[in-house]
């Protein structure tokens, strides 16, 4: 659950379910942001009327108040909590692992670095129009000299902060109306050899949580234009099902590299063994059945985690020490609970963890 101020900004990120009534979120409300900031003028929700008729009922009896006929309700849909929620998401898309089980943890940390950065809006951080200071970090100067500041003159600063943020909405207001009359700005054109990002919102990947996935996978290569506005890619193994044409729309310029000229690293070669190519495991990523049979995905070192691939059990028997912390740290991932690689001591004779494949990926 998401509660955002709508003057200052300063927002709340509050653990909950999508089942949450409207009962369970004035609990959590009183719980987590009352306590904080007391009651607003009114309340803006994109739930309905009646969800927010019943959270301002629930929210009442806790607190004692008895509810009046005329308390403000505003359920029309809610913009400004919704690119909060764009902002969140991102965030979490960024910093959470793999198997989007630890999203939960970075609740705290994403609401204190939403809460301590300038919002071009209002030309403060929300921490400074709700507290009258941004938080200590811990790695600030020391000030020489300090300063006590008198009650009125507190009053003066705040004061004047949120005049100046109120008339820095309607300024973003205003600008907002006149950024969405523009024209639509025509589809960008690209030339071989571009290094793109692939827009993933219609990829089906294997990550639990569409919402909390990559927005944009790559960069990828163009390697020619196939018609006015679509392009042909040039796709690691891993994608290959896909197919590697895509409308201009899809794709975005990724940034050119900081250091002009400089060559990629290329990843390290296989190791030769028997006439067979054997290549390291970075670090495992995910488990799955796949037609009965257990399967890792495999982060190859040396090479980007668009070319992890799905491997057999028995393709990852020499990563045993990756394997183990890999579940370690997600209990409830699928695992094969008496394999080879547990118990047969043939499987273990090997201290570094590279994995037998046919191909580079």
């Amino acid at each position: 659950m998401v509660v955002v101020d709508s003057v200052g900004k300063r927002a709340h990120f509050i653990l909950t379910h999508t089942t949450c009534t409207a009962m369970g979120a004035a609990n959590l409300y009183h719980k987590h942001v009352w306590k904080l900031h007391g009651l607003p003028d009114a309340f803006i929700s994109d739930r309905g009327p009646q969800f927010v008729a019943e959270f301002t009922r629930e929210l009442y009896r806790l607190l004692g108040i008895k509810l009046s006929t005329s308390t403000a309700y505003h359920p029309q849909s809610d913009g400004q909590t919704e690119r909060v929620n764009q902002e969140l998401e991102q965030y979490l898309r960024v910093f959470c692992n793999e198997q989007q089980d630890d999203w939960d943890d970075l609740l705290p940390e994403a609401e204190f670095q939403y809460n301590n950065h300038v919002h071009s809006a209002i030309k403060y951080t929300p921490f400074m129009l709700d507290t009258g200071r941004n938080p200590h970090m811990g790695f600030e100067p020391w000030p020489l000299n300090s300063n006590n500041e008198t009650a009125n003159e507190f009053f003066e600063r705040m004061k004047l902060a949120q005049e100046e943020a109120k008339a820095a909405l309607a300024k973003a207001k205003d600008d907002m109306a006149r950024y969405y009359d523009q024209r639509r700005i025509p589809a960008p054109e690209y030339k071989p050899s571009d290094r793109v990002y692939l827009d993933a919102s219609d990829i089906q990947t294997t990550r639990p949580s569409k919402k909390l996935s990559h927005r944009y996978l790559g960069p990828y290569t163009i390697e020619r234009q196939v018609g006015p506005l679509a392009y042909k890619l040039r796709l690691p193994r891993s994608m290959s099902r896909l197919y590697p044409v895509f409308n201009a729309v899809k794709l975005r310029l990724a940034p050119p590299d900081p250091i002009p000229g400089r060559r990629a690293r290329p990843p390290p070669p296989p190791t030769l063994i028997d006439n067979e190519e054997w290549f390291d495991v970075e670090d495992i990523l995910d488990s799955r059945f796949f037609r009965r049979k257990l399967q890792y995905k495999v982060k190859w070192k040396g090479y980007g985690y668009e070319d992890a691939s799905w491997e057999p059990v028995e393709n990852v028997a020499h990563a045993r020490d990756l394997v183990r912390e890999f579940h370690r740290r997600h209990p409830e991932a699928p695992k094969q609970v008496c394999g080879m690689f547990f118990v047969d001591p043939a499987a273990l004779r090997a201290a570094r963890a590279p994995v037998h494949r046919g191909a580079a990926p």
